[in-house]
């Protein structure tokens, strides 16, 4: 029986839920104790590559590339803005003004730098309805576990 109920589970999801704890405490240690905080953010990078598991780019754009500390501009990192010259000359998109423009977030323990561009057009292809195979959330899947029981339950 047991084998069955953890078939109705999702993959990874105890590795999921120890690397959101490990990430939530990352962030809350990083305006107390830096190293600590870069600690558990090493340790939220290892279990999913141990467990070859995909983190949101959100949470990876808040960890820093190099020492993993929880990026938290005025806090733990600096953050300013960088506008850029234009590099080729464009009459159609004269009215975008946050084009050129792009911000930079250094990390203060290791200085490690960052830089996004700037453009309100842009996706990331995980936003996207064609990259979402399938949503699973909690009440999903005991819903399926109910079901699952209560059709035992008719068979004896």
């Amino acid at each position: 029986m047991s084998s069955k109920k953890q078939q109705n589970t999702f993959q990874g999801k105890e590795c999921f839920s120890r690397m959101n704890f490990l990430f939530q405490a990352s962030m809350l240690m990083a305006g107390s104790n830096k190293t600590l905080a870069a600690y558990y953010g090493e340790l939220c990078k290892n279990i999913g590559k141990k467990a070859v598991l995909k983190i949101d780019p959100d949470v990876k754009r808040q960890l820093c590339k190099r020492c993993s500390l929880a990026l938290q501009p005025g806090i733990t990192a600096d953050l300013e803005t960088v506008s850029q010259g234009k590099r080729r000359k464009c009459s159609k998109n004269t009215q975008n003004v946050d084009e050129n423009t792009s911000l930079k977030l250094t990390c203060q323990q290791c200085g490690f730098k960052r830089k996004y561009l700037v453009n309100s057009e842009y996706k990331f292809w995980l936003e996207n309805k064609e990259s979402v195979m399938e949503t699973i959330t909690v009440e999903q899947e005991k819903q399926k576990i109910i079901r699952s029981k209560e059709s035992k339950t008719l068979e004896t």
